[in-house]
């Protein structure tokens, strides 16, 4: 197994160091043709817009690079069999009630999750939030995944804003205390049709999840987008909680994203 996954580390290795020969050599060859044409204009600038259209391309290319990974980890029946207790050991898992589900229905130990009913990054002493965090920190994991957001959508008042700058405050309150733990944000779920026509703010949550997104970006953490996971077959009476047959598929997402 060790060697399968240094196998693949080394590919990953060698198709970013083959991206970026082709990308230096584009970008050298380009500017030495200019210079040899001996035009007596300024090329700086259109140097500039190479290197930066030549980044975007790079990006574009290992972003299908690591969409391919991902793709091929959810198909090795290998990585399949192994115990999700065993995947995320040494990681924690902290949220609300939705996150409450993963031990409920067996899909992690509960000694992996630290959640609560009505937790909120929008009051975190009033809703528990700064208890579990204290406790996180005690417990040092390797990796902490955070999936908040549900009980803020009310609590925020459907401002994307506010909710941001409270996560803001608990992100950097984590990364202080967990200087060596990689943090993973998860995405806010979105509720039902239902749940939205009777309440407008929960119709938010795409813009919840684009301003979560940007602090991520921001704060140098891995953000989780697992909108793509949620079918209607997959919600409770309540259209906002979820099924069983949710859970593995939220697993195996962030396994994959964490590389576990």
């Amino acid at each position: 197994m060790k060697k399968n996954r240094r196998s693949g580390e080394e590919d990953k290795v060698l198709r970013f160091a083959v991206i970026a020969v082709i990308v230096l050599f584009l970008i050298g060859a380009v500017a030495i043709a200019v210079r040899m044409m001996n035009l007596r204009v300024d090329v700086s600038e259109g140097e500039k817009k190479l290197k930066e259209l030549c980044k975007a391309d790079v990006q574009e290319v290992e972003g299908k690079i690591q969409e391919l990974e991902k793709a091929e980890k959810l198909a090795d029946e290998e990585w399949q069999n192994r115990p999700n207790n065993e995947k995320f050991a040494g990681s924690l898992v902290m949220g609300d009630s939705i996150t409450q589900g993963l031990y409920v229905y067996e899909i992690l130990d509960s000694s992996l999750v630290v959640a609560k009913k009505g937790v909120g990054v929008r009051s975190p002493d009033k809703t528990g939030l700064s208890d579990m965090i204290n406790q996180v920190i005690s417990a040092k994991p390797q990796n902490l995944f955070l999936a908040f957001g549900m009980n803020d959508i009310v609590a925020a008042g459907g401002d994307a804003n506010v909710f941001s700058a409270d996560y803001k405050v608990v992100l950097e309150t984590l990364k202080e205390g967990l200087p060596d733990t990689k943090i993973y944000v998860n995405s806010v779920l979105p509720a039902s049709q239902t749940v939205v026509a009777k309440d407008a703010r929960y119709g938010k949550v795409p813009e919840y999840n684009e301003s979560l997104k940007a602090l991520c970006a921001e704060e140098e953490i891995t953000f989780i987008d697992n909108t793509g996971l949620v079918t209607e077959e997959y919600y409770e009476v309540d259209g906002i909680h979820m099924k069983k047959a949710y859970y593995q598929s939220w697993i195996n997402q962030m396994a994959v994203e964490a590389d576990l």
